[in-house]
């Protein structure tokens, strides 16, 4: 799991995970990650997980968001580079590893195939032995009969007050 990493010597040891799509950094209680020294604006930045990217975004902070020195508004922050938030130097630890387990993805092979079944399959009948039994059609049988039904009771309406219409009326 990556994480951001406290350098600042005052703050040291301080650390936060980022297991959240969006997590928000700042001096007051109400961000996601809180650091509290006079730099760091009250909603300073915020860090967004982007598949295996981390993206760092300043919210318009007085003291400025840097990578490795560089005033950003929006940048992918790579491991080993530093992000200083105001006087606040922060780097980002255990992106590789959390890359790694990304990057372990196996590969599950498609179904199972039929000669690995322990019963048989005869044409398009299932065998009986395997407790297998072909789905009734009733109900489908129902629902077009009464469907149809519907209809030729909705067309006579129809055509009942069209003739009701054209008949001259006393």
């Amino acid at each position: 799991m990556a994480k951001l990493v406290v350098h600042t010597e005052s703050l040291k040891g301080l650390t936060h995970e980022l297991k959240v799509e969006r997590t928000t950094v700042g001096r007051v209680d109400d961000n996601t990650f809180q650091i509290v020294e006079a730099s760091v604006s009250s909603h300073h930045a915020e860090i967004l997980l982007k598949g295996t990217d981390v993206v760092v975004k300043d919210l318009n902070s007085t003291n400025g968001t840097f990578i490795n020195g560089e005033r950003i508004t929006e940048a992918t922050l790579k491991p080993g580079q530093t992000l200083r938030l105001g006087n606040v130097e922060i780097k980002l630890d255990g992106l590789a590893a959390a890359k790694k387990q990304l990057d372990a993805t196996m590969v599950i092979p498609q179904g199972v195939k039929r000669d690995e079944l322990g019963t048989s399959i005869q044409g398009t009948k299932l065998n009986e032995k395997a407790g297998f039994h072909r789905k009734s059609n009733n109900l489908n049988r129902v629902f077009f009969i009464g469907g149809g039904i519907t209809l030729l009771i909705i067309i006579g309406l129809i055509v009942y007050a069209v003739i009701q219409q054209g008949a001259p009326h006393e």
